[in-house]
């Protein structure tokens, strides 16, 4: 395992590129590749680097930080770390399966949800995320 390669949530993604000063700024490892982002290894199932994506005059600024793929009540999610807190971790989105390399049915929590104030609510589908060696 080497990294995860992950989209994030591809129609947001074209959304802040679209808006006259959207950006979105990797750091910390990440990387933009064909189709999303890739975050090198940190560790079992974890990753590094961060995506950042802001706009609306500074009024949005939304961070997806070293995610990882997590056991979480007999299956699995996505974390990502708390924005708002360093020592945290915040439970981003559920998995309807992970087979050690695909993820697949991701869908926002309601704490993911609450990162973008608003558009989005529990249960909305995200892009899948490849753990790739």
């Amino acid at each position: 395992m080497t990294a995860l390669l992950w989209g994030v949530k591809a129609s947001l993604l074209g959304y802040v590129r679209g808006m006259p000063d959207g950006a979105v700024t990797v750091t910390g490892g990440a990387e933009e590749v064909d189709g999303g982002f890739r975050f090198p290894a940190a560790g079992s199932l974890r990753f590094c680097g961060s995506v950042t994506l802001t706009g609306h005059g500074g009024m949005m600024r939304v961070v997806v930080a070293d995610p990882a793929i997590v056991e979480a009540e007999g299956g699995w999610a996505i974390e990502i770390a708390d924005p708002d807190d360093d020592a945290a971790r915040l439970r981003f989105a559920t998995l309807t399966g992970f087979d050690g390399e695909r993820t697949s049915g991701a869908a926002l929590t309601e704490d993911g949800a609450d990162l973008f104030f608003g558009p989005y609510e529990r249960g909305t589908p995200i892009d899948e995320a490849v753990v790739v060696d």
